[in-house]
């Protein structure tokens, strides 16, 4: 780097730090000499010195001094208009001035010649010598710039600095009292304790702050103790609030107040383009939802239902909508995934499930995008391991972060307006006063029917107008591109980072997954059993079988909606799994619905069981005391006989029993016969224990018809050997 006119020269210590700062104001024709202007104090401004300029080569060639780029004082020397309107004609008065001697090069330099000339300037303008010498080393310091001349009030007062007062500055005040750097920090940390961990504004910050930094003492009132405070001698409000303004950025005072979260939501700066990351179609996508503005009603229109979700998946670079779904249930990661899968769904067929019809080109986007925005709580962990396999990447926004994903949290605003303006029971995201009246009255839209009107309104807004801040590129302007969604979409087709996976591929990834254990019964997972025509060829199911492929857990794919059938990767493919023939009845629940009816079996039963104890403790009850009764009467009938004796006709004695048996219990028994008086029970709910008499007395009678049995038994079997044939 050469040396020129306004060229700046750093001297350097030896110890290699800054010795002076010199400014080159002229250079001789043929380059022997130079004069410098030291320039490193502008209180302190010296006359210009001259020097050799091979001497100051060499200083820089042993490296005393070096060429350095040097900021000039860019406020001053290029002020803004209205700063130079107000102060030019005093720098042009300067300037007329010393205008005449400042072009007096050499002769201006040299001391002898410009004591003459500074003589003749005050001869003829009876200005000051002093104040001609002023100008001068302004004109020189600030680069032979004229508007070094301006009145220079940029820094007056030193701004950005702090002042220690031993008075109050202003009018004087009832209040005289002076902040101090230790009133400071009790300011900190009064911020920290009160503002920021307890939530309360800046009035009562300041009252906690003087009772709890600057009390004299207490009194004991209502049985507390109270502090005392001394106005004169604690910061006034509007001290500790000028402080904390002047000390604490927009965003630091939101942040305080309401959290990070929404200060950055609020006053960050709005610098950034959301955009800026999709350069073409499937780019990025953005997946959110919200609880649409209109009350549904039940399939048989006689239950309020209440609001449905929607989930919008919307292409950032074309800002068409490529999938949604609408909900009836609460916000989820499943039901996000839903509406990623309906992204990558075919929209004729889809269409053609409602009743509509529509050509491919209507609402032509049936793929996956190269990255996936949505909200932490949609799209955790465990789902972007999922989106890895499809080649997919995950951007998970903070919680409650609608700043970042703004293009489907915008269109959200204008699908609810719409809602509002078209459809009967719409309402307001407004919370009712008493008084209002309850949309609620006029709901009559199923979730069938609103899902139908889903369809129509995004196929409209597809073909409508972007909105007037969307930015288009060159090349549309160049191609004239219509700035529809659908056209831009069209458009960019040739650039896209779109790409299609299989119904297999997406199922697997964007399903729930879970643990099923192969048993003889079928797939056990969450107490229900499922089979498949490919298990019993395969054996699957068989009781000395090795389950699946040797093992008998294997995991499974489901849809919480619908419990039917689960789903089972094998190889390159899914296999269906069904219900089996004695769980027919559960077809079409929710595996929530199954998990409760479960738990109610369960509660059901765990309650019968603390019932079960005390009937089984009355059966014990009864049962011990007929044993004994049984066993004591027994023994008294057969005391004297043998045991070989009780076995002899036997069989005769069963024959006869069961007849007697068999007359009482026949459904055609006489009520109030001899037999049935004997024997059979008595119909009172509670079943007194007999005693001995009564029951001594019942087997005489029982033993009467006993003999009459035995005697037909006997006649009968005479007459079968009279009727015997003779051998």
């Amino acid at each position: 780097m050469g040396i020129v006119v306004n060229s700046v020269i750093e001297r350097l210590t030896e110890d290699y730090e800054t010795e002076d700062l010199l400014r080159v104001l002229w250079i001789d024709g043929e380059l022997k000499n130079l004069v410098l202007m030291s320039i490193k104090d502008f209180k302190k401004k010296r006359m210009p010195i001259i020097i050799n300029h091979a001497v100051l080569l060499e200083e820089i060639a042993e490296g005393k001094s070096r060429i350095i780029e040097f900021d000039e004082d860019i406020e001053l020397l290029s002020p803004d208009e209205d700063y130079l309107e107000k102060y030019r004609e005093n720098r042009n008065r300067r300037w007329e001035l010393i205008k005449e001697i400042a072009q007096r090069e050499p002769d201006i330099y040299l001391s002898k010649s410009r004591g003459q000339l500074l003589r003749e300037t005050y001869l003829m303008t009876g200005k000051p010598v002093k104040v001609i010498k002023d100008y001068l080393l302004k004109y020189w310091f600030h680069g032979k710039s004229i508007n070094g001349l301006l009145d220079n009030y940029l820094f007056c007062g030193g701004p950005g600095k702090g002042r220690v007062y031993k008075h109050k500055p202003g009018p004087y005040s009832k209040n005289r009292y002076i902040v101090t750097e230790t009133d400071i920090e009790i300011f900190k940390s009064s911020i920290r304790l009160f503002h920021i961990r307890q939530g309360m504004n800046i009035s009562t910050t300041h009252e906690r702050m003087c009772e709890t930094f600057y009390k004299r003492g207490f009194y004991r009132k209502y049985g507390v103790r109270v502090p005392i405070i001394d106005p004169d001698r604690s910061p006034s409000l509007r001290q500790f609030r000028y402080w904390y303004t002047n000390n604490t950025s927009a965003f630091g005072r939101e942040e305080n107040k309401r959290g990070k979260r929404r200060a950055m939501m609020n006053v960050r700066p709005l610098v950034g383009n959301a955009s800026e990351r999709a350069h073409c179609v499937g780019a990025v996508y953005e997946v959110d939802a919200t609880r649409s503005d209109i009350i549904l009603v039940s399939f048989d229109r006689k239950t309020i239902l209440g609001k449905p979700t929607l989930y919008v998946v919307i292409d950032v670079f074309s800002r068409l909508i490529v999938g949604y779904y609408v909900s009836l249930a609460s916000e989820s990661w499943f039901e996000a995934m839903v509406a990623v899968d309906h992204a990558a769904t075919n929209k004729v067929e889809f269409c053609a499930r409602y009743g509509i019809r529509i050509k491919e080109e209507e609402w032509p986007c049936q793929a996956l995008p190269q990255s996936l925005v949505g909200d932490r709580g949609e799209l955790k962990a465990q789902m972007s391991e999922r989106f890895v396999n499809l080649n997919v990447d995950v951007l998970n926004a903070p919680s409650y972060r609608g700043d970042l994903k703004p293009y489907v949290e915008s269109h959200f605003h204008i699908t609810n307006e719409t809602i509002r303006q078209l459809l009967t029971g719409s309402t307001e995201a407004k919370q009712m006063v008493r008084g209002d009246y309850d949309p609620a009255r006029e709901s009559a839209w199923t979730i069938e029917e609103f899902n139908r009107f889903l369809i129509i309104y995004f196929l409209t807004y597809n073909k409508s107008a972007l909105s007037r801040d969307y930015i288009p590129t060159k090349e549309m302007f160049a191609e004239q591109v219509e700035l529809t969604p659908l056209k831009v979409w069209n458009w960019d087709k040739g650039r896209r980072l779109l790409h299609e996976k299989t119904r297999d591929e997406l199922r697997h990834n964007l399903l729930p997954r879970g643990i099923g254990k192969v048993t003889r019964f079928g797939i056990q997972y969450k107490n229900l059993f499922y089979t498949s025509q490919l298990g019993l060829d395969e054996g699957w199911f068989e009781g000395n079988g090795l389950g699946i492929d040797g093992v008998r857990e294997v995991e499974i794919s489901y849809d919480p909606r619908n419990c039917s059938s689960i789903l089972i990767k094998r190889g390159k493919k899914l296999v269906t799994c069904l219900l089996t023939g004695r769980l027919k009845e559960f077809e079409g629940l929710h595996f929530d619905e199954v998990d409760k009816l479960f738990e109610y079996r369960d509660n059901q039963i765990k309650e019968q069981e603390k019932n079960e104890k005390q009937h089984k403790a009355e059966l014990h009850a009864f049962a011990g005391e007929l044993d004994k009764l049984a066993t004591k009467v027994t023994k008294g009938v057969t005391q004297d006989t043998s045991l070989y004796s009780r076995k002899q006709n036997m069989r005769e004695t069963r024959a006869t029993d069961s007849k007697v048996w068999g007359s009482i219990s026949a459904i055609t028994h006489v009520e109030g016969s001899k037999i049935a008086d004997g024997l059979s029970p008595t119909n009172a709910e509670v079943i007194p224990f007999p005693d001995k008499e009564s029951e001594v007395e019942r087997m005489t009678l029982v033993d009467g018809d006993i003999d009459i049995q035995m005697l037909f038994s006997r006649k009968s079997k005479e007459r079968r050997r009279k009727d015997e044939p003779t051998i």
